[in-house]
């Protein structure tokens, strides 16, 4: 969904790149794009429509494209709609299964030609197929857009790396093409583009040599925290051959803009069935024909015979029609009602994020306010003590937390207690998950609490995770008990415990059921699955804290 600056011309334009499409999709088959519904071979259907106003000036089209085939059913749906202040153009893809496989689309064609041909707008930006081309003296025109107000689809700015690479170059053009009309996209040039653009908005929001950042709407480079909102992947994922991380860029901004509510010119919008109104008039009238010709009483034998053979065969023909008709109508009924399923469904899952979401705050809140209770408590027995230097020196060199779990991985080197063999791939597709940032921080809360558990333990603490963080002893970083688990149940271990086998310091995968929950409910709810060694005296991870896992919920007893 994408808005046209020029709406003149939109509608004939995108008629024209339609049936192109069209065309090339059945190269043997003659495509009409006329009003009315069209067959193209025995199993694809093409329905076009036109809106006109209070005046019989046309201001939108549509045109649906429906492909039945023996796996799925799949609906393509392109509507264009002008005003006299612009045009708004969008494209739909649905897939209705035949069976319980499921199915990942790839964006349509369709949707590159239209950029190509519309050259559509985003406020300041222009959206583009490929990343346009950003040198150093085109910085500042950059950093207007990623300030823009109106902008409301992310805009990707990827730099080029220092030494040129096929692999990087092929990904992020593989990338910027997937994106298109879902977002802007721009290139760095050169390092002069790069120190140029640092410079303008901050270190916190740079976008280093080889490195990709999604700018979401809004962005405010004046405050750095904001920089974290904006998640950056680094030179060294798009450069490695096993890495598939990158493909989540264009995930995340497809499913985004998914999230974006259609705006009133396209959802208001109605389209009258011209061409049923078309076959409805016909058959009456050929009806009222053969009900005039049965009330006229036959003058001579054989008189009005092939009148009404003709009219019998018109009315075959028609009834043959109708019957084409019904079916088709009956198949429309029927993807209309699984499409409202399939939108209930997913309202429901959204108000149970959401509700989830809500608890998560409630608890990630109620634990702030402990610490800053015990922060301010400690903070006023230092001042009484006239250490208030210490006071302002531990305020001015706490670290921060981890915006992803990217980042967590690099900072694993301050947890001198941990060992960390997770697989980190499984870690960062949480990055893809709009709660990403409060996950990661949370992990990391986690795993300083782990470390400090280790620590302590090492010092002669002689209970578990469990009882440090039921009672810390002083100078601990506890995690909060009601989000801990130190063991799995039996039913789940008997049936699903061959996934809690990670692997220990020495490779071997080990079972651990021990884990911290970093969401208290939802479908993805993340663990942190660990194995305690740190006081056992054998055993290859002896003497240490494992943690085996990062990643999404594993499968339980009560799992839907």
């Amino acid at each position: 969904m994408f808005a046209v600056p020029d709406a003149e011309t939109l509608l004939d334009t995108v008629r024209g790149v339609s049936g192109a499409w069209l065309r090339k999709k059945f190269p043997r088959t003659a495509v009409q794009l006329g009003t009315g519904q069209h067959a193209l071979g025995r199993s694809s259907l093409v329905l076009s429509q036109a809106a006109y106003d209070d005046n019989g000036v046309e201001y939108a089209t549509r045109m649906q494209l429906r492909e039945d085939k023996a796996e799925a059913t799949w609906r393509t749906t392109v509507t264009a709609v002008r005003s006299t202040t612009g045009g708004t153009v969008s494209v739909d893809l649905e897939c209705f299964p035949n069976s319980a496989q499921t199915f990942r689309a790839s964006k349509p064609r369709l949707i590159r030609d239209l950029v190509a041909e519309l050259e559509p707008r985003d406020g300041m930006s222009r959206l583009s197929v490929n990343a346009l081309r950003v040198t150093h003296d085109r910085v500042h025109s950059l950093v207007d857009v990623l300030r823009d107000p109106e902008r409301q689809m992310p805009t990707v700015v990827a730099a080029r790396p220092i030494q040129s690479d096929p692999l990087w170059s092929e990904r992020v053009a593989s990338t910027m093409r997937q994106l298109a009309g879902d977002a802007s996209t721009y290139l760095l040039w050169d390092l002069a583009a790069v120190d140029a653009l640092r410079e303008a908005i901050g270190h916190k929001h740079r976008v280093g040599p080889g490195c990709v950042r999604t700018f979401l709407p809004l962005a405010d480079p004046a405050w750095a925290p904001d920089a974290a909102r904006h998640r950056l992947m680094g030179s060294g994922r798009w450069m490695d051959p096993t890495d598939q991380a990158w493909r989540g860029v264009a995930r995340r901004v497809h499913a985004l803009a998914l999230e974006r509510p259609l705006p009133r010119q396209l959802s208001a919008v109605a389209f009258p069935d011209r061409a049923a109104e078309q076959h409805r008039r016909e058959r009456r009238e050929s009806m009222d024909k053969a009900r005039l010709l049965t009330a006229v009483p036959a003058q001579r034998t054989g008189e009005h015979d092939e009148e009404l053979r003709a009219e019998v065969t018109l009315l075959n023909g028609l009834l043959e029609q109708a019957d084409k008709e019904l079916s088709g109508l009956g198949r429309t009924a029927e993807l209309a009602e699984r499409t409202n399923a399939s939108m209930q469904e997913q309202l429901q899952v959204v108000i149970a994020e959401r509700d989830n979401e809500i608890e998560d705050h409630l608890t990630t809140l109620d634990a702030l306010q402990q610490a800053r209770a015990e922060t301010d408590r400690l903070r006023l027995l230092l001042l009484r003590q006239g250490r208030s230097e210490e006071v302002a020196e531990a305020a001015e060199s706490l670290p921060g937390i981890p915006s992803s779990f990217e980042e967590l991985w690099e900072r694993l080197e301050e947890l001198e207690h941990l060992t960390v063999t997770a697989d980190r791939r499984i870690a960062f597709g949480l990055d893809e998950h709009p709660m990403s940032r409060a996950w990661a921080a949370k992990g990391w809360t986690a795993m300083v609490s782990l470390d400090s558990y280790a620590a302590a333990a090492k010092d002669g603490f002689k209970g578990g995770f469990y009882q440090f963080c039921l009672t810390p002893p002083a100078g601990a970083k506890p995690y909060p008990v009601k989000q801990i688990a130190m063991a799995e149940s039996r039913p789940t271990m008997e049936q699903f415990g061959h996934e809690r086998l990670f692997p220990a310091t020495d490779g071997e995968r080990t079972e651990m059921q021990a884990h911290v929950k970093l969401a208290v409910r939802g479908r993805i709810a993340p663990r942190v699955y660990f194995l305690d060694e740190v006081k056992a005296t054998r055993g290859g991870s002896a003497g240490r804290l494992v943690v085996g896992y990062v990643g999404p919920h594993l499968t339980t007893m009560m799992t839907n």
